[in-house]
């Protein structure tokens, strides 16, 4: 029995089809057969053609990384790269005499969507410039004709495009040197070939991409193939036939007898790239949460959760259904139950998110049956905090909802929401009764709420003038901290005569009771009480570190916060709040993130960097400086100078950050040396991410992948109709596919 492939880039020569499937190219009759493999490289392959008398292929090949021209024996053998000009190339066919392959490439140029048309010699030598300015695609027809193609790509890719960069045709009908432009149709172009006294090529100005012919002149334009379902990709013709693909198969058109024919392949192959396969958890991080008793670590990477001892006992995975994946996986108030958003990659609901809740008792990691909230409407979950009280949870989404979710009843119920922006950040207070969270109540502006969970009643903390963002309350109830952009204090460019506000962020907080005084001003006292004060916490911390530092590196007990007392009843004073909010004594910067810890307040921030190269910030670059600001000394010491992002357990006393791929568990303290030992171990605080090795079946991760970035289109277009398209369709259309891929 064979499983089919997903075949690709056909080319013809009489009676032989050369393809790609699997990244390797593969022979087959034209009548249909057996396909033999003809390379084995470790690089991906592409756009293969044959030389005219069908002795030669030349190819794109990326064994050496960048895509570059190679050739070898039609009949199978080594291959020879041609090329070395390190941007990229794309083969477009031969010269008519087959001494000269044609390709084309942006070498020269300074983006990559200008490409020129060029050639090489078969047997090697220096490329040449064609001199036909910029074109993607060349086809030579009688009398020293040629017919070149502009913006030419794959209309698959980007469907019904009618824009400015579609491609069109121009064409020297006489080789006179003067070009014309060739037919105005409302639709996309690809793959013009001149054949005999016919121009072929694929369009889809009438919906979907078939084949069409006229004459040289744009005259008698007709519809050679009636394909419905799947575009028309990547034709080549031999002159005598004209070979494609179409969804995962082959097929071609004889141009002699007008007619459309499949072409049969019996593909036989150990589908390597379907096998189970191990990763690297670190490579794949996504999120990570602490223990309620700091002893543990709850990771997700790879669409799994593991729950492991920092440095010591097993690792329990905790492995979703096959084809769905795990989001924000993160403990409950008690330690031993976990909630996260599910993303399901079954066909009845693709793409959907549910919250789901584990109990794990004690045997996390053996068949764990999840709680899933089927009736609860979350939409795409963009962040997610658990109550500190209760099997609760507040989260945002794509909406710019804030929804608070009861675990255990199935209720739910919207608390607010932005007309302008998403959600930015929200906390819990330490009592679980007051949610505080960032609101864009303008276009450009974003204040400080705070919502009453169990009234819904919901009030401004700070005005809409400034952009405040990421709340953290206070663990003692006193304070609410959080992030503002509002020092506008400018920078000359150093390139143009302009003003920047490349650091404009601040730490800010304000008092939630009228008669807690500043942290930032001092208040007299007595001689000799800031002693007393030191040996009242010298032996707090002695306690502290007598339960649960065993080796001398003040790391987490297993008790940490799991006291089982009910927490105080917070007060807050909403009259005047308003004008109780101060701004920490530190320099204006690009801040991240802030938390609130006993003894004082961490934020991190990050340096001012270029963008040449780079579309957006790598959200693994471990460029961020951790800091803890302590309100008794008044001053701001480093605990960390190379981190991405950090959360604090819930005896606000233990941090864990993470580097780049890497995390580490220590207690949330200035550092005297951040350097230390990089080596995983209790001593360092490293967490040795190597023991994680999720595993990935890829068949059913490609079906989860695709039923996801399928529900993201539905949930994040910006019409709700789609623009009319019958979106169900189109998922039931493409589907099938990934089996053959």
């Amino acid at each position: 029995m064979t499983i089919p492939g997903y075949y690709r880039f056909p080319t013809v020569h009489r009676d032989r089809v050369v393809f790609v499937c699997e990244d390797d190219l593969w022979q087959v009759p034209l009548g249909g057969g057996a396909a033999v493999r003809l390379t084995a490289g470790l690089g991906e392959v592409s756009h293969p053609a044959f030389s005219p008398n069908g002795e030669q292929l030349a190819f794109v090949g990326r064994e050496d990384g960048q895509a570059e021209v190679y050739v070898m024996p039609a009949s199978g053998g080594s291959a020879q790269r041609l090329t070395f000009l390190g941007v990229g190339a794309r083969v477009v066919g031969w010269s008519p005499d087959g001494q000269w392959i044609l390709f084309a490439s942006s070498a020269g140029q300074p983006f990559r969507r200008l490409m020129q048309l060029h050639r090489v010699h078969c047997e090697g030598g220096l490329p040449e410039r064609l001199p036909y300015g910029m074109a993607h695609t060349v086809s030579y027809g009688p009398d020293g004709g040629v017919l070149l193609g502009r913006n030419i790509g794959d209309p698959a890719r980007w469907k019904r495009y009618r824009g400015g960069l579609a491609g069109v045709m121009w064409i020297d009908a006489n080789g006179s040197g003067r070009f014309e432009k060739l037919l105005e149709l409302d639709g996309n172009i690809a793959s013009p070939m001149w054949v005999g006294d016919r121009i072929y090529f694929l369009s889809d100005h009438e919906g979907t991409g078939n084949l069409y012919a006229c004459t040289p002149s744009g005259e008698d334009l007709q519809r050679l193939t009636h394909q419905q379902d799947y575009y028309l990709r990547n034709a080549s013709t031999d002159g005598q036939r004209i070979v494609y693909h179409a969804g995962a198969e082959l097929g071609y058109y004889d141009i002699a007898a007008g007619e459309q024919r499949p072409i049969f392949v019996e593909f036989y192959s150990p589908k390597v790239q379907q096998q189970r396969k191990f990763v690297e958890a670190g490579h794949y991080l996504e999120a990570y949460s602490l223990h309620p008793k700091g002893h543990k670590t709850l990771v997700t990477s790879r669409g799994q959760s593991f729950s492991f001892g920092h440095w010591e006992g097993a690792v329990m995975p905790l492995k979703p259904q096959p084809g769905d994946r795990y989001r924000l996986t993160q403990w409950l108030h008690g330690g031993t139950k976990l909630v996260a958003v599910r993303v399901t990659g079954d066909r009845t609901t693709p793409g959907d998110e549910h919250l789901v809740m584990l109990d794990t008792g004690s045997t996390i990691g053996l068949d764990v049956t999840p709680q899933i909230l089927r009736d609860v409407d979350v939409g795409r979950v963009v962040d997610l905090k658990v109550s500190p009280t209760a099997n609760q949870v507040v989260l945002t989404n794509q909406r710019h909802e804030l929804i608070w979710v009861d675990l255990e009843t199935h209720q739910s119920k919207v608390l607010d929401r932005s007309p302008y922006q998403r959600i930015h950040g929200v906390d819990w207070s330490p009592d679980g009764v007051w949610v505080a969270y960032g609101c864009s109540e303008t276009q450009f502006t974003a204040s400080i709420k705070l919502c009453q969970v169990a009234s819904g009643q919901t009030h401004p903390l700070t005005p809409p003038r400034f952009l405040d963002f990421n709340p953290s309350f206070d663990p003692q109830g006193k304070f609410l901290y959080f992030l503002s952009i509002r020092d506008l204090n400018p920078v000359y460019d150093g390139v143009y005569f302009d003003l920047g506000f490349p650091r404009a962020t601040r730490p800010f907080l304000l008092s939630l009771q009228q008669d807690t005084l500043s942290p930032f001003i001092p208040q007299p006292k007595p001689i000799g009480e800031d002693d007393k004060e030191d040996e009242e916490g010298s032996s707090e911390g002695d306690a502290s570190k007598e339960g649960g530092d065993r080796s001398g590196e003040n790391v987490p007990s297993e008790n940490a916060g799991d006291s089982g007392e009910k927490p105080t009843p917070i007060t807050i004073d909403l009259d005047g709040i308003q004008q109780r909010v101060a701004g920490f004594p530190v320099p204006e910067g690009r801040y991240q993130q802030i938390q609130g810890i006993k003894a004082g307040v961490l934020f991190s921030s990050a340096p001012v960097r270029g963008s040449l190269g780079e579309w957006h910030e790598d959200p693994l670059a471990a460029d961020a400086k951790l800091e803890l600001y302590d309100f008794k000394t008044q001053s701001c010491d480093l605990v960390a100078k190379s981190i991405s992002d950090f959360a604090v357990g819930w005896d606000h006393n233990t941090l864990i950050y993470r580097a780049g791929d890497r995390l580490r568990v220590c207690a949330a303290k200035a550092q005297e040396d951040d350097e230390g030992d990089d080596e995983p171990s209790r001593k360092s605080g490293w967490l040795d991410l190597e023991r994680l090795r999720p595993s990935v079946l890829p068949q059913q991760e490609w079906q989860q992948m695709l039923a996801e970035i399928w529900g993201l289109q539905r949930d994040h277009f910006w019409t709700a109709d789609l623009s009319g398209v019958d979106w169900q369709r189109v998922y039931q259309r493409y589907q099938p596919l990934l089996a053959r891929v």
